[in-house]
This record gives structure tokens, C-alpha cells and sequence, in this order.
């Protein structure tokens, strides 16, 4: 150990870079925090580190703010060259095959796609190393992350990073993959048979060649499906792939106690409770018509990689001239899925908002003149927000239609089906069931006439379901109320910062005495809308986080 490095060890507390320190939870606070702590060895961090890009030594280590899934940390050299260290979270997904795929993924968009990712300096997969964990070490990001600057940049400065971004995802659709999964080197997979390599990758070296195996894809793993034992591929059909989501619903939903990241609040006195039953029934009349229901364009089908998180903070840009994209990051758990179910619009021109249909001119309200200046101000904003989703629309339509058609069936009513059924164990089965009984009514003109609709809803099934998503609804309309007034968002898991956690805590006490003082009109409504209350402690750690 280098002088350097015992000062290091000397002046740093080790005992919190084990630990998740950029945020605290409001209820289940231990589970969560036990679910990203990872001890590691930081001597053999630093040793691996200056190893890795031939220096003599560390001289600081500097942790970062922590993401969800990991460690980040940044290490710097005696010769001032940095490095990233990221380490995973037990919460990341499979050990082993999240760092193991994230390392080969990250090659290979940078050099055989020409994406602009870190270079990756090293990297182990086994704990059976001189880190005692598994780590990724890469460059650091040069330039400034685009979310610093992007509400400044002009009109025309953000339309070319769109464009810049459409030629990425141009080429993520147009490479080729023999499979659904996740990227690997071949080394990192026991025995690969010859169908899981690339065709297009010729490696002298056949244990660095690509391979697609078993998929990082979170959905896998997220809300306690790490726990059961399903098939995690890879696929070699479409139809096994779908067919995998669904029974992996169904096993989980057979094997764990709760429905994890509901929409809505449920349980309540007259309230919508889910069971298993309907869960079942809705996935079971899934399956017989999962077939018929997919693309019809195998183009829309084909093995696709896609970076679904390209949002600010994981762009970094030039600040001399920011449409030149220096590095994209954040590429744990990307995958390679059906393209109709990977491809969506950049997370960066997201907004909240109508969506407007067609390509017509959008233009500002008829009453614009008539506006307040903070009125005309929003509607500009918006326009302009609206005007740059569509304008990234015409880009696919213009270099990659496939990706255009595959955004356009995901809304339709099969696409739609396939995508809300991979997560019927958290929530949505009324919806779910409403869509099906509606193929059934549309089959002749959705799907074809010559085949027999397998789906049979009676009156009375159609009765049910309405009743259940009108319950439900009404439960999501009771969680939107209660989010509002607590300044939270939909899907919060009770995380805040450090500074706004007595904040919080405070509305959330108050948030929810003011419910139980609006709907309890009983002791005994009272008692039931507690019980039913989502945002507390639970007696044994969740299986669902």
C-alpha cells in the first residue's frame, strides 16, 4: 500500500461508502437501505484502480451521489488521471450477470456501434477478487451532463441533440442479435451454443466474442421477482418470450404475499382489493390469445438493443458545443427485447402535457392573446415541448420507419394487451381485462376474421369488470388525493433527501390524519382505511422492494 493510499484510508470514513447516504425512507427505511449496502475492500479498490490504467497510486477516492442500483465512486491518480468505480447494489439484479452484461454492453456500443459509452478500464464479475466485490472501472465522463444546460439551450441546439440521438437509436435497431436477452462475452456464460454468438462480431479470440444470454432486463427482478425461479432466457422466438413474461407473472404471483408498486390505494372499506383469482383468469385469457396479438411485421419483432433511460443527467455534452454528445452512461440492465416493446421516445423530451395526433402544425390556443404572461409563457413551453416530441417522430419516419411503426404499436389495442400483461402481479388486471373483452368485440377487424376468437366473456363477466374498474379507478383517483397533498409523486416509495425528510414526515402524518378525517365514518372505516393505509412499516421485510 502506497503513502498515498494509507492517507486515504486514514482521513475517509470506509463505513459509509458501504453505505446509501444520499437519501432517506420514510417507512421500510432499514429494508431499503439493507438492500443497497456493500461492503468491499477499499485498499484493493485503489490497488485494482491504478492497475488498471498503469499508475503508480491513488491519492483520493470521492463518493458519489448514489443512483438506485450502485456505487459510484471517483478515484483519482498521483498522476491526476481519473477513473469511475461502480460496484453494484444487491438490489442491481443477478449477481454476476448484471456486471458480467453491462461491461460487454457498454464495448459494444462503443466499438461496434460507434455510441459514444465509457471506455471500460476493467472489471470482475465474482467477488473473488482483491475488491471482495464485483466492480465496473471506466473512464470518466468528460464535458457537462446535458441536464445543466438543456432548459437554457436554444430551439435549434436541442433539435440536434434529437437528431443526434435518433442516429443512435438508428443503429441500436438496425444491428442484428440472434436472441432476446442481454449482451455477454462468451467467456462469461457457461458453454453458449453457436446459435446465442453474433454473427456479425469475428473474434480470434472466441471467448471474447458477443453472445446474447440470460436477460438483465429489470422487470426479471424488480418487487421481489429476484426471488422466484423463472425462466430468464435466452429466447430464441418471440412467442417464448412473451410466453416467459406471463408465466413469470403467474409464478410470482403464486409464490409471494404481496402486489408490489400498485397505482392505486386499495383495501379501503368498499374498496377495490386484488386477488389472485382475477390476477390468474386475466393472465390465463392472455395466454390463449398472446399468439395473435403480436406484430404481424417481423421488422417490429426483431432482437433489439435500446437504451431506455436517455434522459439529462445521463447525457454528457461539450459545454463549447453542446449538441456534440461526448458520453451516454447508465447502461446497467439494458437488454435486447422486441423492438415494438423497447422502442419510446428519448426520457429528454418527455413532458407533461397532451400529446398531439398526426403531424399537423401545433399551434399555440385560440385564446393566447387574451392569456396572462405566465399563461402565454406556459403555452409556449409547451408548444415547443410538444413540437419536439413530434419533430423526433418525423426524424424516425425519415432514417428508421420500423422504429416510427413500433412506437405507433405500442398504442394500439394489441399492443397495449402485450405490454400492461407483463405486470399483472404489481397491478392492472380490471384494465387488462377490459382491453381483452374489447378484442373480443374488435377480433374480426383487429386480428382476423379467419381465426376464431379464443376469448368468450359473458354478459355478466362484462358486468363484473366494469364494476372492478370503476372500483379501481376510484382507489387510483383516492392515491393521486393523498400524493397531491403530501407533495409526492406517483409511485414513491417514501424516499426523500436528508433535508426534506422532517418535512416530509411531518405531511405524512398530517396526510394522513386528514384522510381518516375525511372517509372514516366509523371507528370500524377507521380501523379498516389503517390497516389498508400503504405508507407505513411492515411488520417483516417486503418482499417487493
Amino acid at each position: 500500500m502506497t503513502s498515498h493510499e494509507v492517507d486515504i484510508l486514514r482521513d475517509c470514513d470506509v463505513a459509509q461508502f458501504y453505505k446509501y447516504t444520499s437519501g432517506r425512507w420514510l417507512w421500510n427505511e432499514q429494508y431499503h437501505l439493507s438492500r443497497r449496502y456493500v461492503e468491499f475492500d477499499l485498499p484493493g479498490l485503489l490497488h485494482v484502480s491504478a492497475q488498471a490504467i498503469g499508475a503508480s497510486s491513488c491519492v483520493k477516492v470521492e463518493k458519489l451521489p448514489e443512483g438506485n442500483f450502485s456505487k459510484v465512486f471517483l478515484i483519482t491518480m498521483d498522476d491526476d488521471r481519473e477513473l469511475i468505480a461502480k460496484l453494484p447494489n444487491p438490489n442491481a439484479g443477478q449477481p454476476h450477470f448484471m456486471t458480467a452484461s453491462e461491461a460487454a454492453t457498454m464495448d459494444y456500443v462503443r466499438n461496434v456501434l460507434g455510441i459514444p459509452a465509457p471506455q471500460v478500464y476493467g472489471w470482475s464479475s465474482s467477488t473473488d477478487n482483491p475488491v471482495k466485490a464485483e466492480y465496473i472501472l471506466m473512464e470518466r465522463s468528460g464535458g457537462v451532463e446535458l441536464g445543466k444546460i438543456w432548459h437554457d439551450m436554444p430551439w435549434d441546439q436541442r433539435l440536434e441533440v434529437v437528431r443526434t440521438l435518433a442516429g443512435y437509436e438508428k443503429a441500436f435497431a438496425s444491428a442484428n442479435f440472434p436472441m432476446y436477452g442481454s449482451l455477454y462475452y462468451a467467456k462469461d456464460l457457461p458453454n453458449p451454443d453457436l446459435n446465442q454468438f453474433l454473427d456479425s462480431i469475428n473474434s480470434t479470440d472466441k471467448e471474447e466474442a458477443f453472445v446474447v444470454g440470460p436477460t438483465t432486463n429489470r422487470s426479471f427482478f424488480d418487487q421481489g421477482r429476484d426471488s422466484v425461479e423463472v425462466n430468464r432466457g435466452p429466447w430464441p422466438s418471440l412467442n417464448e418470450f412473451v410466453h416467459s413474461r406471463a408465466a413469470r407473472e403467474l409464478a410470482c404471483i403464486d409464490k409471494l404475499l404481496s402486489y408490489p408498486g400498485q397505482q392505486g390505494f386499495f383495501g379501503g372499506p368498499n374498496q377495490y382489493r386484488p386477488t389472485r383469482a382475477l390476477k390468474v383468469g386475466v393472465l390465463r385469457d392472455y395466454l390463449k390469445v398472446a399468439t395473435q396479438i403480436l406484430p404481424n411485421d417481423i421488422s417490429l419483432s426483431k432482437p433489439t438493443l435500446w437504451h431506455s433511460d436517455l434522459h439529462v443527467e445521463n447525457i454528457f455534452v461539450d459545454p463549447s458545443k453542446p449538441t456534440r454528445i461526448l458520453n451516454i452512461i447508465d447502461w446497467q440492465a439494458v437488454n435486447v427485447s422486441p423492438l415494438f416493446l423497447q422502442a419510446r421516445h428519448p426520457s429528454l423530451i418527455d413532458f407533461e402535457g397532451p400529446i398531439p395526433e398526426g403531424f399537423a402544425p401545433i399551434t399555440l390556443p385560440d385564446d393566447f392573446d387574451a392569456m396572462s404572461e405566465e399563461g402565454q409563457h406556459q403555452s409556449k413551453n409547451l408548444r415547443a415541448a410538444q413540437s419536439l416530441y413530434k419533430l423526433y417522430e418525423i426524424l424516425m419516419l425519415q432514417r428508421c420507419p420500423e422504429i416510427a411503426h413500433a412506437l405507433r404499436f405500442r398504442d394500439t389495442l394489441p399492443g397495449q394487451i402485450t405490454g400492461l400483461a407483463s405486470s399483472i402481479f404489481s397491478d392492472g388486471e380490471p384494465i387488462l381485462q377490459g382491453m381483452l373483452i374489447r378484442l373480443q368485440d374488435e377480433w374480426t377487424t383487429c386480428i382476423n376474421p379467419a381465426i376464431p376468437c379464443p376469448l368468450s366473456f359473458t354478459p355478466d363477466n362484462r358486468t363484473q369488470q366494469q364494476h372492478l374498474e370503476r372500483s379501481w379507478s376510484r382507489g387510483v383517483e383516492l392515491m393521486h388525493e393523498v400524493l397531491t397533498e403530501i407533495g409526492a409523486y406517483q409511485g414513491w416509495d417514501g424516499w426523500v433527501n436528508h433535508t426534506n425528510y422532517p418535512i416530509y414526515k411531518e405531511r405524512l402524518a398530517q396526510g394522513r390524519e386528514n384522510f381518516l378525517n375525511r372517509y372514516a365514518k366509523t371507528e370500524e372505516e377507521r380501523s379498516q382505511w389503517i390497516q389498508a393505509w400503504p405508507f407505513k412499516d411492515t411488520t417483516h421485510p417486503p418482499s417487493y422492494l
